[in-house]
This record gives structure tokens, C-alpha cells and sequence, in this order.
């Protein structure tokens, strides 16, 4: 039992001495720790005192208020100079300008104006004797659309309305309405076909006749047995439309 005891005793010693040691150790940590911030605070409130001194030793003095308005007044002379000698650069630059000026005039004078309308006619254009170049002169026609009327013009024998431009292929209303002011027919011109003494070639070639009714015009001619056929006798034994006999009426005779 003695033994035990004295065993007892001597663990709870070391015990006790081992917490003393970790507390020590503890102790000297938080010491040093506390020596080294102590030396980073003070090394840098030493830079900072360094910069300091720097700044005020780079940086220039301010100068007195009274050294102020000397400086403004001088600025201010300084601009009204500036001034006076941008107004007589400018007087100098209206001088000049009244000079180019006045040799301006003299040369309008000389000048002769182009007469425009002597160069080109703000005339319309007849289809019927308009060239390619006249109708390309058209806005919304080039070349393509020029050769495209010239080709409808020659199957009908010429334009009888203007508005039959919108029977070529691609020519719609809205280009019709580009150029519709400028252009205009004269029947006059139009090469009339003779119902009874035309061959079908001829009279097929005219679009609104065709292939079909040319045919059936012959066929009527030789039951008349040539007797001079009309326009009136064709409709009235039903071989042309009704509708056709007004744009008919001028290419047939």
C-alpha cells in the first residue's frame, strides 16, 4: 500500500511539472511574438518618418497669397496679349479673304454659265422612235430592259399607251411609275398589219393576236374567198375577242 502511494504521489508531481513546462514554454512564445511586432511597428513608423521627410524635401513650396495674384495678373496680361494678337491675325485673315474675295467676283464675271438645257432635253421620250440610248436615259432602265422594249416594240408594231411598257417581262408597276411622267407614244407611228392580205407568220407575231387566232383569220379569209375582211366582221364571227378591239384598232386596218 505504501509503495502505491508513493507511486501516486510521484505521477501527480510530474503531472504538475509537465503543465508548469507547457506553460512556460507557452509564456516565452507569446513573448517573443510580442518582440517581433514590437519591431515591425517601430520599423515602420521609421519609413514612414523617412517618406515623410522625402516628400517635404521633393515637394515645392506654395508661395504666398500676395505671390498669387502676382501670378494672376501676370496670366492675364499674358491672355489679353494672346488676344490682341489672335484679333490681328484675324483682321489680317479678313484682308486677305476680302482680297480672294473681290478676285472671286472677277471671275464670275468672266465666267459664261452653261446653259443645261442645251445640253441635254428635259423633253419626254416617244417609244416608238426611241432609240436604246433614250431609254437608257430612263431611270430604272439599263441596257437589259432598253433591248427588252426595243424587241416588244418591233412584235407590236409600236406602243399605243405607255402603259403597255408593263407587258415586258420585269417592268412592274412600281418601275413603270419611275419614269411614266417622262415617257409617252405617238400612234402615228405604229406599223399597221392588213387583215386581208397579211400571211399567219405575220399576224402570230403580234401578241395579242397569236398563233391560234392568226390561224383562224386565214381560215376565214379563204371561206370569203377574198373578200376584204374587218376588224368588226372577225368579232362579230367570234375569231377576236371584244375586249381586243380597242389596242386592235391600232395595228390592224
Amino acid at each position: 500500500m505504501r509503495k502505491r502511494g508513493e507511486m501516486t504521489r510521484s505521477y501527480a508531481r510530474g503531472i504538475v511539472a509537465l503543465i508548469f513546462f507547457v506553460l512556460a514554454v507557452q509564456v516565452a512564445i507569446f513573448t517573443i511574438k510580442s518582440y517581433e511586432n514590437n519591431l515591425l511597428y517601430e520599423s515602420r513608423e521609421q519609413v514612414a518618418v523617412k517618406d515623410s521627410v522625402r516628400e517635404k524635401e521633393t515637394k515645392p513650396e506654395r508661395p504666398p497669397y500676395w505671390e498669387k495674384k502676382n501670378v494672376a495678373k501676370q496670366s492675364v496680361v499674358k491672355s489679353r496679349r494672346d488676344i490682341m494678337i489672335s484679333d490681328a491675325d484675324a483682321n489680317a485673315d479678313a484682308d486677305a479673304d476680302v482680297e480672294s474675295g473681290s478676285e472671286i467676283e472677277k471671275r464670275r464675271e468672266e465666267y459664261v454659265p452653261i446653259n443645261l438645257r442645251s445640253i441635254s432635253s428635259t423633253g419626254k421620250i416617244e417609244l416608238n422612235s426611241a432609240d436604246s440610248v433614250d431609254l437608257v436615259s430612263l431611270p430604272g432602265i439599263g441596257p437589259f430592259y432598253a433591248s427588252k422594249i426595243l424587241n416588244y416594240r418591233k412584235r407590236l408594231g409600236g406602243f399605243a399607251f405607255k402603259e403597255q411598257l408593263m407587258e415586258v417581262y420585269g417592268i412592274d408597276k412600281e418601275r413603270f411609275s419611275i419614269f411614266e411622267e417622262r415617257v409617252w407614244a405617238d400612234t402615228s407611228l405604229i406599223s399597221k398589219i392588213k387583215v386581208s392580205e397579211a400571211p399567219q407568220e405575220l399576224l402570230s407575231t403580234n401578241p395579242y393576236i397569236g398563233a391560234y387566232v392568226a390561224r383562224a383569220i386565214i381560215k376565214f379569209r379563204e371561206l370569203e374567198e377574198g373578200r376584204v375582211a374587218t376588224l368588226a366582221e372577225l368579232v362579230a364571227n367570234r375569231i377576236i375577242k371584244e375586249e381586243f378591239v380597242k389596242i386592235l384598232k391600232y395595228y390592224l386596218e
